[in-house]
């Protein structure tokens, strides 16, 4: 059982770093193509991506039963060493292409002190991210106990606290709050522009996926390709928030940037940080959408190009529909498992115990 749990985590794991390498591609074919305001059709791809490694294991067993016996990375990464693809020792070559299964056992049976360091360490982060969470569910929880109603929108709640400087949404199990700064309240412009780009957050289901990953984050903090597509994740839901906002002709685009820049000015004074289960208006500073430049900058550049923005693809499209196949395919080839005795095998192996059978024999000087 513990054997099966880590294999399919770490299966998991590497199933997310290949379609992360997919999506890559498709980001920069889609600005190349001149598609880059494709923002729902990115988003629901990442996430389809997301599914797709968090199922990959289950996918990989399924496929087995239509896929040819050698369609797997290790067999033709066994095929292209015995075509002459790579100088070095077939005892290297056995030891890099049984890395996992190594892995996997040493993680089991623990023999190892080091082994031991390292799951230590990873059960002391994992307990940190967990006890970060319930302080943020705590946090939350007090700023929505020292608040006062404003109005309601059916499940919706909008209050007013004096706890927070920056506008957010969180949610309950059916209710969600649409939290505004007290100070926000003498503005009607901002408090608009602000109220309404929350509700946006919840008419998308952006706060309902923050639950998700923050929980799935003690899980996956180590590995890159998560927090690169949470963060992305992040950028696009503004983003997304932003173009259905300015697309309606109530909203005055520069007053709109205006309130974007006086929350982030607030917010930088305060020092405020991000709550993992809330969706603020503005992301903190640290939290850049390319190197160098942060989400805030990022927002006004692309609602000063948006009125512009005809070119995009819906997930439903060919362009959109290829990657997510290609996605697929990919982990099935990656996770499927290689045939123990098949013809090639045999011969590195073979390979392997001459080379190890020539050391012996070979007197050392």
């Amino acid at each position: 059982m513990t054997s099966a749990l880590v294999n399919y985590y770490i299966d998991a794991n590497i199933a997310l770093l290949a379609v992360f390498g997919v999506w890559v591609v498709v980001r920069f074919v889609l600005a190349r193509f001149g598609y880059r305001f494709s923002f729902q059709a990115e988003q629901n791809l990442i996430i389809s991506f997301m599914g797709l490694a968090i199922l990959g294991p289950f996918l990989a067993r399924l496929g087995a039963g239509f896929l040819p016996a050698h369609a797997n990375i290790t067999d033709w990464l066994v095929s292209w060493y015995l075509n002459g693809g790579v100088d070095m020792s077939a005892k290297q070559f056995q030891t890099i292409i049984g890395v996992k299964g190594a892995v996997v056992d040493e993680l089991v049976q623990r023999d190892s002190w080091v082994t031991s360091l390292g799951l230590g360490l990873v059960v002391a982060a994992f307990t940190y991210f967990i006890i970060r969470l319930v302080g943020n569910a705590l946090s939350l929880r007090n700023i929505l106990d020292h608040s006062f109603a404003l109005r309601r929108h059916g499940a919706v709640h909008i209050v007013a606290s004096d706890r927070t400087e920056v506008p957010f949404t969180t949610r309950g199990l059916r209710q969600f709050y649409v939290v505004v700064p007290v100070e926000m309240i003498g503005d009607t412009w901002k408090m608009r522009i602000a109220i309404a780009h929350e509700m946006q957050h919840i008419r998308h289901g952006d706060v309902t996926w923050e639950y998700v990953w923050s929980l799935v984050h003690p899980l996956m903090f180590w590995n890159p390709a998560f927090g690169l597509f949470r963060k992305r994740l992040n950028v696009l839901r503004e983003l997304l928030c932003d173009a259905a906002l300015l697309a309606r002709p109530t909203f005055n685009k520069r007053r709109y940037c205006e309130t974007l820049l006086s929350v982030a000015k607030s917010m930088t004074a305060a020092r405020q940080s991000n709550n993992a289960l809330a969706v603020p208006f503005v992301e903190p500073k640290r939290h850049l959408a390319r190197r160098g430049q942060s989400s805030l900058e990022y927002r006004i550049l692309y609602a000063l190009e948006l009125p512009s923005a005809h070119r995009s693809l819906r997930f439903g499209h060919i362009g959109m529909l290829l990657p997510f196949a290609a996605a697929a395919m990919l982990i099935l080839l990656v996770l499927q498992q290689p045939s123990e005795w098949s013809h090639d095998r045999i011969m590195l192996s073979t390979i392997a115990n001459l080379e190890h059978l020539q050391s012996l024999n070979t007197p050392t000087k």
